[in-house]
């Protein structure tokens, strides 16, 4: 495939990886040109900033889904419970709805296929007079980084800007910079030409490509930048090792001017060492002919300047960048742009739960939020302003309800009597609930109850749809319920990002669970953000709710051999510290029985059934109140066309149980993995455990086969 022009940056992700660990907001993406991309912060992204602007500019409106679909050719994902977690949890105060990422796909030529996309032939349809919805639409924007490159013919090294400076006053292609993507060398000049008949002879050929260097520094705080190089270059001539010190200011040196040259600036080139396969090289300059050499570049820990990139190149936090513990300026550290630490991205997913199943008396809709909104704002400030000091409860005593419902009347707001006592409910604060120890917990826990206290869905909704099985008389003693899900809706966004570490989340001394604030996907200040991308995928599933009486039994029957069997897994990384307390909390055995059991079951269905794991995915309810699993299939993978409900019938599912646990006993990796004890996994490995690592929620940890079927204290051994 030939890229030929700007337009042809081009890469084709899925929609489901945009939102992903390797491909957010910030991250650094691989092309099919050999470089590398950053996809810049969603306030950009076309398709949020329309829905954006169309709420901004009927902010009075309830919001209309369909209606805002077809005014600016962007779906709008119906989720109203994860708008609320959003609302409450991130600070996003004024968040509105979700919008999803559009699929698009890439022609042959590399281009955007927008004309024929169904959303553009819909709009125009809507819309006679529109030539349709524009390319920004449908992508995601992205800029070239890391910033630098070096020529591998002249071994000129420069940051892009100045290669694109060199490109015009050259007039490569008649300086045109659209015919510079993907950056191209001006001096290497292949015998190929460009399409273009305007181009002279001459002024057609197509360039090769520049080099990229494949180096950043990162951040624990989330910041990136690329590694200063021309600053690199002078402090390393006149400070030596000094450079490598930690807290060294490298992007504020001053540097001594290059005596050759009349700007003063040293004009660098990257040599690389071929005599040394493990070295990088030298950096030379090409005037004064001084060089440097690059060993020990991994070793420097600048401090950060607090650079965010993805919101722009130059763009500098305002707050200033400081290690969380000590308050003092936080460090850098040198990466591979390939490298895992560059990106920790931390998403978060919710299950659709219809409106009918959301209990307690203070849940409001939109429009009763909107006089909520006018309740608190205009009608009691307004009185306030009258009686300083006043309550809320004094503003009350002085109205009634049926003044309150004419006022909500004359802003266009109907609303019923009963409507409007929730609404003064909400407005005393009755919908304020005791501080839960783990939001994110709780949440999960409403889920759980969903499927827990209904053996069957309560209306027929087209995005969750489940019933209770008739358990076989083997499977009591372990289940409390087994449901088939056949339809089930699941919104998922991603909430910030870091790099260096992953972020853990930490127990506070109140009890409550405090997770980490890092970088956001959006530019603007949480309470600012209206408009949040996600993904909705659709699909079916099978829901485990284990008997709490009997693994209550388990653990205190055995509780001196799980003890024992356990007792290794304290030695942890601090990598999974965040998994090891959420055992802790919930029970250990208990966990490790939940994971490996979802797992096994994943396995079973790829021998018996012909699912790869990979199209499988688990959704664990776990704590110290719950214990259950739900494993689906989504949109466009195998068996989600009623092949995995399928399997939830009583004699295949008892079937496939059994073979699951008959197929624990036995790896083909014993003894070595039976015996295993590799800090939060036991026995468990990619031949009888693990799965794909898109599959599971815990990065496969916390299994263990033992568990489910050892002799002595397995919790399936009976079965």
């Amino acid at each position: 495939m030939e890229i030929k022009n700007i337009n042809q940056y081009n890469q084709g992700i899925g929609k489901y990886k945009i939102l992903s660990s390797n491909a957010g907001v910030g991250s650094i993406v691989a092309t099919k040109w050999g470089g590398f991309i950053m996809p810049v912060s969603s306030s950009r992204w076309g398709f949020v900033t329309a829905v954006t602007e169309y709420l901004k500019n009927n902010s009075s409106e309830i919001l209309d889904n369909k209606k805002i679909s077809n005014e600016t050719g962007v779906e709008i994902i119906e989720d109203n419970r994860f708008v609320g977690f959003l609302k409450n949890t991130e600070g996003m105060t004024h968040l509105r709805c979700l919008v999803a990422i559009p699929h698009v796909s890439l022609n042959i030529n590399n281009y955007c296929e927008i004309n024929e996309h169904p959303t553009n032939i819909k709009y125009k349809e809507l819309h006679p007079s529109s030539s349709g919805l524009n390319e920004g639409v449908f992508t995601v924007p992205a800029l070239v980084f890391p910033r630098w490159f070096y020529s591998r013919k002249t071994f000129d090294f420069k940051p892009i800007e100045s290669w694109i400076d060199e490109w015009k006053s050259k007039g490569c292609n008649g300086g045109e910079i659209k015919y510079f993507a993907p950056p191209r060398d001006p001096s290497i000049i292949t015998k190929r030409k460009l399409g273009d008949p305007k181009l002279p002879e001459g002024k057609n050929k197509i360039h090769g490509l520049l080099e990229q260097v494949a180096m950043v520094l990162i951040c624990p705080n989330g910041h990136i930048s690329d590694i200063p190089w021309d600053k690199y270059f002078c402090a390393k001539l006149e400070q030596k090792k000094k450079v490598n010190d930690e807290g060294f200011d490298l992007f504020r040196y001053e540097g001594q001017q290059c005596p050759k040259n009349e700007s003063g600036e040293h004009r660098l080139q990257w040599l690389e060492n071929r005599s040394h396969s493990e070295s990088f090289g030298t950096l030379r300059c090409k005037c004064c002919n001084q060089r440097v050499s690059l060993e020990g570049i991994m070793n420097i820990q600048p401090l950060c300047p607090g650079e965010k990139t993805w919101e722009g190149i130059g763009s500098i936090d305002h707050v200033p960048c400081v290690k969380k513990t000590t308050h003092e300026h936080s460090t850098m550290k040198w990466a591979m742009v390939t490298s895992n630490s560059v990106y920790y991205a931390e998403n978060f997913s919710s299950l659709f739960i219809p409106d009918c199943y959301r209990k307690g008396d203070n849940y409001l809709d939109e429009k009763q939020q909107k006089v909520l909104s006018l309740m608190k704002d205009k009608w009691f400030a307004k009185y306030a302003e009258k009686h300083p000091g006043a309550t809320e409860q004094d503003y009350l005593d002085n109205t009634d309800i049926p003044s309150l419902i004419d006022k909500a009347d004359d802003s266009d707001y109907k609303v019923t009597e009963e409507e409007m006592e929730k609404i003064i409910n909400v407005f005393l604060g009755a919908d304020q609930e005791d501080e839960v120890g783990d939001v994110r917990e709780e949440y999960r826990f409403s889920e759980f109850e969903v499927f827990q206290n209904n053996h069957i869905s309560l209306d027929d909704s087209d995005k969750l749809r489940f019933s209770d099985i008739d358990l076989p008389e083997s499977l009591k003693p372990y289940f409390y319920k087994i449901q088939q899900v056949n339809t089930l809706g699941i919104s998922s966004t991603q909430i910030n990002f870091s790099r260096v570490s992953m972020p853990q989340p930490m127990m506070k001394d109140d009890g409550t669970i405090e997770y980490p604030t890092r970088m956001k996907i959006f530019r603007e200040s949480p309470e600012d953000v209206i408009v949040m991308p996600a993904n909705q995928s659709f699909g079916e599933g099978l829901f485990f709710s284990f008997n709490e009486e009997k693994i209550s039994e388990w653990c205190s029957h055995y509780s001196s051999e799980l003890s024992e069997h356990y007792k290794s897994i304290i030695y942890h990384d601090d990598t999974y510290e965040n998994i090891y307390q959420e055992m802790k909390h919930g029970g250990v055995a208990k966990f490790f029985l939940l994971h490996t059991f979802s797992h096994v079951l994943m396995k079973e269905l790829e021998f018996s059934c012909g699912y790869p794991t990979a199209s499988l995915s688990e959704r664990l309810y776990f704590s110290d109140r719950m214990c259950g699993v739900l494993i689906y299939t989504a949109d466009g993978a195998e068996g989600s066309m009623g092949g995995l409900v399928w399997q939830g019938q009583p004699k295949l599912i008892e079937k496939i149980i059994s073979q699951a646990m008959r197929r624990a006993l036995n790896c083909a990796s014993d003894p070595i993995c039976w015996e295993n004890e590799d800090q939060l996994n036991l026995a468990a490995c990619f031949s009888c455990a693990m799965v794909s690592e898109t599959s599971c929620e815990k990065r496969n940890v916390g299994l263990d086969r033992r568990i489910l079927v050892d002799e002595s204290y397995g919790y399936f051994k009976d079965l």
